[in-house]
């Protein structure tokens, strides 16, 4: 009896503490008068992120938008209190003018059991900085051009599916056989159209890695609120599965390409260029590369990388990654956005069709400055990525505020809350691509693919598939809505790069020879 009395004060004790525990962290942003929506016990800010009424996007939208007039507003990411700035020379800072402070998005990641986080997105410090210097003549002007023709032909097949299904077409579901064949393609060594049978094991595993289930989220959640638990757990980012078999395909891909000696013009080849040279040449500079140069903004001192192939499998994961959900979500959402407003079509489809009476070349699509306007819109509504974090790793005075952020915790973006807020784009909600034409928007007003260092490296390969595939559907289709799609669309709480919750709809009418 006395034993069980004194295991229950044991109990009532913990309990106490935890809870005054958690109500000191729930009272930081009040403490330090940082305005912030009122925090749920344990759940933070993060209640119908967990019941999956919406996603973090939209919860950090939300709170953006009730704030309109504060450069900085708390919440509580469960229990860790975190800022998100939101006046716009902050967020330069962040981002850009003091990267020195927020070179990481996350926790050092356990690069020697899981080769897929061995990647741009997931590295930190200095090891970053290595891969990044390493991938980055991947994707200059000269390597672009010589991949276009590869996507091109990929859009060729989705123009014969569309052939077949012109009335109530599942944009998104086709979309995603386009971007998954020019990423097993491109980045993974498969012939193009080798992924058209639906049983195909890529295309399933491809498919089953963006389609969290509940325990997955709840993974994830740990993995990302607490990564220090995560790892007592042997938690990963990924699902064992997952690595398992990207893991082998990269492999074999690499092993077959170096022992069969073919050369093709696509990531593949430039990856075992790395391995046997540890370095890829940039046949010419161009202007346009600039932005795949970090400089000296990021950390001081250097590392030595050894390129293995687990660096590689790192790289294509993460290309697979941003290459097929996001993509594909995006060109589900600008066909939606051309459909619902025919004006923009159709001058969309006259540059197209003036640039594709000679041919359509790497150059041609690049420079078709409205479809480019349609595309910048349909990724300001409806940004794949709607937040962007920043770990600090050295001590940093939010200027103007008495707010400091310490190593390990988090300052956010809501790219989201930027992209709809009035006082940068009047009339957020209408699409209207010609806002960017001589556009003069204050840095990082525009966010799709992050800024500063750690910018998407692969942007321009997206925008070039984006556009590629856009122009060939224009050259030959009508885009209409079916009366079955419902805009505004909302999207699938599930969803990393923010799919929509339901198929959208669209009919796809011939054009006459």
């Amino acid at each position: 009896m006395v034993l069980l009395t004194l295991l229950l004060s044991v109990l009532v004790l913990c309990v106490v503490y935890l809870v005054n525990k958690i109500s000191k962290i729930n009272r930081k942003w009040s403490d330090l008068g940082v305005p912030h929506p009122p925090p749920v016990f344990l759940f933070g800010n993060l209640l119908d992120v967990v019941l999956k009424r919406r996603t973090l996007a939209e919860t950090l939208r939300d709170i953006y938008n009730d704030f309109p007039n504060e450069p900085i507003v708390g919440y509580y990411h469960f229990l860790s209190p975190r800022i998100i700035v939101r006046d716009l020379d902050l967020v330069e800072r962040i981002l850009i003018k003091d990267f020195v402070h927020f070179v990481d998005r996350a926790p050092p990641v356990d690069i020697k059991n899981n080769p897929l986080v061995v990647n741009l997105f997931a590295l930190c410090g200095n090891t970053w900085r290595a891969v990044r210097a390493k991938f980055s003549p991947m994707f200059t002007t000269g390597k672009l051009r010589h991949m276009f023709p590869q996507v091109g032909s990929v859009a060729d097949e989705l123009m014969k599916i569309l052939d077949k299904k012109t009335d109530s077409v599942d944009i998104k579901a086709e979309g995603s056989k386009f971007a998954i064949d020019v990423i097993g393609s491109c980045a993974f060594g498969f012939e193009p159209g080798a992924m058209d049978e639906e049983d195909n094991e890529f295309k399933i595993e491809a498919k089953a890695a963006f389609a969290p289930t509940l325990i997955d989220f709840a993974r994830l959640s740990l993995v990302f609120a607490f990564p220090g638990i995560a790892r007592m757990f042997g938690l990963q980012f990924s699902k064992p599965r997952t690595i398992k078999y990207f893991t082998n395909v990269v492999r074999s891909a690499l092993v077959h390409r170096q022992q069969s000696k073919e050369v093709r013009k696509d990531f593949v080849q430039q990856m075992v260029t790395l391995l046997e040279k540890g370095s890829i040449d940039v046949e010419k500079e161009d202007p346009s590369d600039g932005y795949l140069n970090i400089g000296d903004k990021s950390i001081e001192g250097d590392e030595k990388l050894e390129l293995t192939e687990d660096v590689m499998v790192g790289q294509a994961f993460v290309f697979l990654l941003a290459g097929f959900e996001a993509a594909s979500t995006t060109i589900a959402f600008m066909c939606m956005e051309l459909a619902a407003n025919p004006a923009a079509q159709e001058r969309a489809r006259a540059e197209v069709v003036k640039a594709a009476e000679n041919e359509l070349t790497y150059d041609s699509v690049k420079d078709m400055q409205f479809l480019d306007g349609c595309l910048k819109e349909t990724l300001r509504i409806h940004p794949p990525v709607g937040t962007l974090g920043r770990m600090c790793v050295k001590e940093y005075n939010i200027p103007g505020t008495n707010v400091t952020v310490r190593p390990g915790e988090f300052v956010m973006v809501a790219s989201t809350g930027i992209h709809g807020d009035p006082n940068i784009y009047p009339d957020p909600a209408r699409f209207n691509p010609d806002r960017w034409v001589n556009d003069s928007r204050r840095p990082c007003a525009y966010l799709p693919f992050g800024d500063g260092p750690r910018i998407c490296i692969g942007m321009r390969f997206a925008i070039m598939e984006i556009k590629c595939c856009l122009a060939k559907i224009l050259l030959k289709y009508k885009i209409q809505l079916n009366p079955s799609t419902t805009i505004p669309v909302k999207i699938n709480p599930h969803s990393f790069f923010g799919s929509p919750l339901k198929p959208i709809l669209l009919n796809f009418e011939k054009l006459a020879a």
